[in-house]
């Protein structure tokens, strides 16, 4: 695939002389007027700079950095607080960041590539691409009455065992090695439940997923993912953590977690992801705050790059719509479908990452947003409720 020109609106904001985005200061002058401009306050703009402050004073994060795209426009793109307590260095809007499972939007979006070119379909069940699957077994139950499918593994609805279990050592895996060998462990240990029949949120069905992906392709998935996904929307600083190179890593703000009511240099080697030696494709990548829009900006546009397509906006469209067995929780393939239109398929689509990120698309009202914090999302509740509602009551009537 030809590489495609980055959008125009993407590459006034980021590009300098020196080739990266000039630090970011709480007052963006390019994007006040814009804002104004699309016929936003200086009153609602500081509705969103207050929940940041709120949650910075106490002590929910250290800092952040937000994105706002409003009918294609750049309209909020700030950063806030600091990256690192200890030397105060600032957190900027081009910080590289764990975006953990704003991963699995990647994917699936990859996915509907691959199937709009014939390498798989929604529907093939697994064991066509993975023989390691034929007769999985439900744990304590025997075999399953049929084996999942690729839509359920995108859907976390394949009977995988969801995240609450994975402690438990039955559904352990490799991680020091390929993503080969570790989908060889999870088939061996089996399944937690019949396929189709329950929603159990989990990374272990994107994992599958990405090993079919190099089967069918004959690509490794970070690979895979760079040439098919990443390089054509001009995503280039987004890699896999455990291929960051040094350079990256020291750009990378600290991990902290929040413990009674402080904020503490996370044991990053302790954290789940941090065992995973290979390229995760339910959470290990590592992006901007403008890489992680390219995407957003891709479904936003129907498949369309400027210069060229990147995917049948019809494909995309397979990403929106809640999966059976998904309940209250409406999930599609890499997104929680928040609202849906009159069709069945969602026009407010949203993805969390457990390390403090956020994904929106809001196609009705034209809007994409996109949070990034290195705090974990549950011990940092407040301050995303309080974020959340700011953002609801700035943009409820566009």
């Amino acid at each position: 695939m030809n590489r495609i020109l980055l959008p125009s609106f993407l590459l006034a904001a980021i590009v300098t002389a020196a080739g990266f985005a000039a630090p970011a200061t709480t007052n963006d002058a390019t994007g006040e007027t814009a804002w104004t401009a699309h016929g936003f306050t200086t009153a609602q703009r500081a509705q969103l700079r207050d929940a940041w402050s709120w949650g910075i004073e106490n002590k929910f994060v250290p800092g952040g950095a937000m994105l706002v795209i409003h009918r294609g426009d750049v309209i909020f793109r700030e950063a806030f607080g600091v990256a690192d307590l200890e030397t105060k260095r600032p957190f900027t809007v081009e910080a590289p960041c764990r975006i953990a499972s704003v991963t699995k939007p990647h994917t699936a979006t990859l996915f509907a590539l691959l199937v709009e070119q014939g390498k798989l379909s929604w529907d093939d069940p697994i064991d066509q691409h993975l023989p390691q699957f034929r007769g999985v077994k439900v744990h304590g139950k025997g075999p399953a009455r049929r084996g999942p499918k690729i839509r359920e593994l995108l859907s976390h609805t394949a009977g995988l065992a969801g995240q609450a279990a994975r402690s438990e050592e039955q559904w352990r895996f490799k991680t020091n090695g390929t993503l080969a060998e570790a989908v060889d462990d999870m088939a061996r240990a089996g399944l937690a439940a019949e396929p189709g029949t329950v929603y159990a949120y989990t990374g272990l069905g994107y994992m599958v997923a990405g090993r079919i992906a190099e089967v069918v392709t004959g690509r490794e998935f970070s690979a895979l993912m760079q040439e098919r996904l990443l390089g054509p929307i001009g995503a280039t600083t987004a890699v896999f953590y455990p291929a960051a190179s040094a350079g990256l890593k020291a750009r990378m703000p600290t991990m902290y977690e929040r413990i009674a009511g402080k904020l503490v240099k996370a044991d990053v080697a302790a954290r789940e992801e941090a065992g995973v030696m290979f390229p995760n494709p339910g959470g290990g990548l590592v992006s901007t705050l403008d890489d992680v829009a390219r995407l957003l900006m891709l479904h936003r546009n129907r498949g369309a790059v400027e210069g060229g397509r990147v995917v049948a906006a019809e494909s995309l469209r397979a990403l929106y719509r809640p999966q059976p067995a998904t309940g209250r929780d409406g999930y599609g393939f890499g997104f929680n479908v928040l609202r849906t239109d009159a069709s069945g398929y969602g026009d407010r689509v949203r993805h969390t990452g457990a390390s403090g990120t956020l994904v929106m698309i809001d196609f009705k009202q034209d809007l994409l947003v996109v949070v990034l914090t290195q705090v974990p999302t549950k011990q940092r509740l407040p301050f995303g409720n309080r974020l959340g509602q700011a953002i609801d009551a700035v943009f409820s009537n566009p």
